[in-house]
């Protein structure tokens, strides 16, 4: 396919820019998917409203000090809004006596959704270069050079992670086990990707983002291992 890139939706007078537009509608789709699995578990609307609109906040500022901070060149750093988000959302779920892990499975499908659909907007803008490749699917871009379609793997991703945790919900029964696999299957996948994409610095052979996810796999395992 052609390089392209729609970064503004025009309707009549009123502008609406794409890569906003789809991370406005997955943290709404998120937060009534979170809203329609806590109304079943019999978890308070009103609490689970507040959570989400603290880590909406939490995430935006987690993603711009994570930008800051680590030098990642697209602007808002995934791993940096995760953090924020978990920070202002483990203290809202202890000060309003909610169960952690029961929220976080509750909250896990709903981000891997927010992935698949947020993502499409880092697509639709084509601001991830992909390293070079002759598959079919190779976006041609203006350099003349076919390149890895970075956006939409990180996409389709979420969207089959959003799936195997939503077939999953109720089979894993142990409190925590969704959003474990959440942290596990999203840190491997994206650390796998990102030897597709090129044009961020590079630390030891590896981007900032493949570290983390390295730490949050090595995190992931100590808190299972303290588990068996």
């Amino acid at each position: 396919m052609l390089y392209f890139s729609f970064t503004q939706i025009q309707l009549g007078p009123i502008t609406l820019y794409s890569w906003g537009l789809m991370v406005g509608l997955a943290f709404v789709i998120g937060y009534w998917l979170a809203l329609r699995e806590a109304k079943k578990k019999g978890i308070d609307q009103n609490k689970i409203f507040w959570l989400a609109i603290l880590i909406f906040l939490g995430s935006i500022l987690g993603a711009r000090l994570g930008s800051l901070f680590l030098f990642e060149i697209n602007g808002l750093m995934f791993y940096g809004g995760l953090f924020g988000a978990l920070i202002v959302g483990v203290f809202y779920i202890k000060k309003a006596k909610l169960d952690f892990w029961e929220i976080l499975d509750v909250l896990a499908p709903s981000l891997a959704l927010g992935i698949f659909i947020g993502r499409i907007g880092c697509f639709l803008i084509n601001d991830h270069m992909g390293t070079v490749t002759n598959l079919p699917w190779a976006i041609l871009w203006p350099d003349g050079i076919l390149r890895h379609p970075i956006a939409l793997y990180l996409s389709l991703n979420g969207l089959i992670l959003f799936l195997v945790l939503w077939f999953l919900r109720k089979k894993l029964q142990k409190p925590g086990q969704l959003f474990i696999l959440f942290l596990f299957w999203y840190a491997l996948s994206r650390f796998l990707i990102e030897f597709t994409r090129t044009g961020n610095p590079q630390y030891y052979g590896l981007l900032v983002s493949q570290w983390i996810g390295l730490f949050v796999l090595a995190g992931v395992f100590v808190f299972l291992r303290k588990q068996t």
